[in-house]
């Protein structure tokens, strides 16, 4: 897994927040660690025993986000021995550890309860285990060698591979609900989530559903009671909705597919319109936007009918311009992929050194104390999706899914996606 390099996370330079019993509490550039400890003559402290460590990290808004846990032994400063690790989108291992990498026997869990239970090598699957993939119900006991293992055919099966294109397979519009919890989804989990809110409430309520698992993407749409037009940029409804506050969308964060398939048409550079807008949205902490239009003349359809093919997302998806992965968003902030369309100037996890505060000492001085550095500035990615074309408020829940089904199945992935319907009522 991309993140923090979980093999030098150092805190022993950081600030001491508290003694207890030969255990020490340290906190330095968003890392908090409690548990035993060397001490040097100088006063430094190593971590040496067992220990817990906390990674945090600060948003463009200042919100403290939680990028990993980490429970166990430690040697030297390194995470070596047995202990538990939790990355920041639900992957867990648990077992033995070498300078932070799972080496020896221990058990890793991806979020959808795929899993592998055996030997490991310098962060490998390398020995005798178990991998089952909670996709497919794909399972295979034996030798493996560097994530590998060899099938009754003779032919050798990457599993750690295989799994990651079961998950991106799950994101292609018109598959399956990827698995939960280890085994399918249930019925309630795989219908398509409505929900109502008011205008003031919708950048509330699609934050909410990107936070909650599962995780799905909010398709926004608003119904014949939301007021046509407002906003500090007089965008027409549900969009003016969402650019309300400080930290709502903006036309530089905005893409309407309209626009992007007439450049794509006059074969003009489009994928950079996707890259400029997910930039600008991870610098400034602004939804990134994808806005589908509702005019019969500009789309050539029915108001009722299904978009044209033009519109399809399948038609700009690419990891460099408009990845899948935005109907993973956990998954694209662990594995790094949102750092490419960032400024280069703002990639990896820069951490910011402030004054440190301490007593004085006798002579008026102020007691020494280590460089304290501020949690690092961690840049994540918020993506809805907002359909122009209104509906009647008269529909019930049914009718608004018949709705988005007859005109969205072609083009967006819906079993990734909930629906967010803005009524002043």
């Amino acid at each position: 897994h991309r993140g923090p390099d979980v093999r030098h996370l150092l805190c022993g330079r950081g600030r001491e927040i508290m003694d207890a019993g030969g255990r020490r509490c340290f906190q330095t550039a968003g890392q908090i660690y409690f548990g035993d400890v060397e001490e040097a003559d100088d006063g430094t402290c190593t971590r040496h025993g067992l220990g817990m460590q906390i990674i945090t990290a600060a948003t463009v808004s200042g919100e403290k986000v939680i990028w990993g846990r980490y429970k166990g032994a430690w040697r030297q400063d390194r995470m070596t021995g047995t202990g538990s690790y939790r990355w920041s989108d639900g992957t867990a291992y648990e077992g033995g550890l070498l300078d932070g990498r799972p080496h020896g026997n221990g058990k890793l869990t991806w979020p959808e309860g795929s899993s592998y239970e055996g030997a490991w090598a310098d962060g490998e699957m390398t020995g005798q285990g178990s991998f089952y993939s909670a996709y497919d119900g794909f399972a295979v006991h034996g030798s493996f060698v560097r994530n590998c293992t060899r099938m009754h055919d003779g032919t050798w099966v990457d599993v750690a591979r295989r799994r990651e294109q079961s998950r991106a397979a799950r994101l292609r519009i018109g598959a399956l609900p990827p698995p939960s919890a280890g085994g399918p989804p249930t019925a309630d989990e795989a219908e398509l989530p409505v929900f109502f809110c008011t205008p003031d409430e919708v950048c509330e309520r699609a934050i909410a559903a990107l936070r909650t698992p599962p995780f799905r993407v909010p398709l926004i749409i608003a119904d014949d009671s939301c007021p046509e037009v407002g906003g500090s940029f007089g965008s027409r409804a549900p969009l003016w909705c969402l650019e309300q506050g400080e930290f709502g969308c903006s036309p530089l964060t905005t893409v309407h597919l309209l626009h992007a398939a007439a450049e794509k048409r006059r074969r003009r550079d489009y994928a950079q319109i996707f890259r400029g807008a997910i930039r600008e949205a991870l610098e400034t902490y602004r939804p990134f936007c994808l806005v589908f239009g509702s005019d019969p003349g500009e789309t050539g359809n029915p108001q009722d009918g299904a978009l044209p093919a033009a519109f399809s997302l399948n038609e700009f998806l690419d990891p460099t311009s408009l990845p899948p992965d935005l109907f993973d968003l956990q998954r694209l902030h662990s594995s790094g992929a949102a750092e490419a369309f960032l400024s280069p100037e703002k990639r990896g996890l820069p951490s910011r050194e402030v004054p440190a505060s301490g007593e004085e000492a006798e002579d008026g001085d102020v007691a020494p104390h280590p460089p304290m550095l501020a949690p690092p500035v961690l840049y994540l990615l918020r993506f809805a999706m907002v359909s122009l074309q209104r509906i009647s408020s008269d529909l019930d829940e049914e009718a608004i899914r018949a709705h988005i089904s007859t005109r969205f199945a072609e083009h967006v992935p819906l079993h990734r996606a909930s629906v967010l319907v803005v009524s002043a009522s």
